[in-house]
């Protein structure tokens, strides 16, 4: 395990899971760093994203990975609620 933190986003998790994706073989090589972080993190608005965007290409691989974020060790899904959204909107 490495003392790396990431924060995964929608253009990786989408190359990863899109073999058509032009970044998909740069994600697939930086799949082992995610693998072995201390610590990743992803926010339940990227997965809907994910979820959306992949829906057409790659279902059953998207509802794979979406549901391995909830269950990996060292991926932490960021709850995307008031808590976090309400001081974004109210600095508008």
């Amino acid at each position: 395990m490495s003392n790396e933190c990431l924060f995964l986003d929608t253009v990786f998790i989408q190359a990863l899971l899109n073999k058509r994706d032009q970044y998909h073989h740069q994600a697939k090589a930086f799949l082992p760093r995610v693998r072995t972080a201390m610590a990743v993190w992803v926010t339940e608005a990227i997965l809907v994203e994910v979820g959306n965007a992949l829906g057409a290409v790659n279902r059953p691989g998207g509802v794979q990975f979406i549901q391995q974020c909830y269950d990996t060790a060292n991926l932490q899904v960021v709850n995307c609620g008031y808590t976090i959204a309400y001081p974004c909107v109210t600095a508008l």
